[in-house]
C-alpha cells in the first residue's frame, strides 16, 4: 500500500470546526481510507487539495466498474468518489493537472456511465487545466487581499498555500517577475522566489508549514 503511517491532518490544514466523522477520517492512516470516506471529505471540502491525488491514486489500484450493471459495494463506492471528483470546480484541477490527466486516463469512456448530466460530464472531459502563474499582478492581488476584510485575508492565504500544495503534488508554477521567467517545481524555489518576497504574517507562515509532502 502507499502513504503508510501518514494522515491527512499531518499533510495539510483541515480546520478546527470538524464533525466527529471528519476528525476521525483526517486522522486515519491514508492507506486505510476507503473510497466513500474520501468522497465524504471532498464533498465537505476538507483537505481537498490533498484528497484529490490520494483519491486518484487509490482508483488507479482498482479495476473501474461504474456502470449500473455493477451492483456491489465496490462499484457504489467508486461511483460516489468519481462523481465527487467530476463535480469539482475547475480551479481545483488547475492545481492538480497531473491528477486530472490521470483520472481521465483511468476513466476513459467509462465516465459516460456516471449518473450525471451530459453537460457536466462533457465539462470535465473537455476541461484543460490552466497554468498556475505568479507575476506582478499576483503580488498586487495578494497585497490587496491582505489589506481587506478577514475573508479577503483568507483569500490571500489561499493564493499562496494553494501554490505550495500544487508543487508538493508534483505540479509547477510559472514565475514571471522582475523580468525573470522560471518554472517553479520545488518548495525551496517556491520559498525563495515567492514567500521570501512577500510580507507573510505568522498565521500564513503556519498554514504554509502545515502543507507537507506525501511520501510512499
Amino acid at each position: 500500500m502507499f502513504f503508510k503511517k501518514q494522515t491527512i491532518s499531518k499533510l495539510t490544514t483541515t480546520g478546527s470546526k470538524l464533525s466527529e466523522r471528519a476528525k476521525e477520517l483526517v486522522n486515519k492512516n491514508i492507506e486505510l481510507l476507503q473510497l466513500n470516506e474520501l468522497a465524504f471529505l471532498i464533498r465537505e471540502y476538507i483537505g481537498t487539495g490533498i484528497c484529490i491525488p490520494i483519491a486518484v491514486n487509490k482508483l488507479r489500484q482498482q479495476n473501474i466498474e461504474i456502470s449500473m450493471l455493477h451492483r456491489n459495494t465496490k462499484s457504489e463506492n467508486q461511483r460516489e468518489l468519481i462523481r465527487e471528483l467530476v463535480l469539482l470546480d475547475n480551479w481545483y484541477w488547475d492545481s492538480n493537472s497531473i491528477a486530472n490527466q490521470q483520472l481521465k486516463e483511468i476513466l476513459g469512456n467509462k465516465i459516460d456511465y456516471l449518473n450525471l448530466s451530459k453537460e457536466l460530464k462533457d465539462k470535465f472531459k473537455k476541461y484543460e487545466p490552466q497554468d498556475l502563474n505568479w507575476n506582478e499582478k499576483s503580488i498586487q492581488n495578494f497585497n490587496s487581499y491582505m489589506n481587506d476584510s478577514r475573508m479577503g485575508v483568507f483569500a490571500g492565504y489561499n493564493m499562496v498555500t494553494r501554490l505550495k500544495r500544487a508543487i508538493l503534488n508534483g505540479n509547477y508554477v510559472n514565475y514571471q517577475c522582475d523580468g525573470e521567467v522560471y518554472k517553479i517545481q520545488t518548495v525551496d524555489k517556491f520559498e525563495e522566489l515567492i514567500i521570501k518576497k512577500l510580507n507573510c504574517n505568522d498565521e500564513l507562515l503556519e498554514l504554509l508549514n502545515n502543507e507537507n509532502e506525501m511520501k510512499d
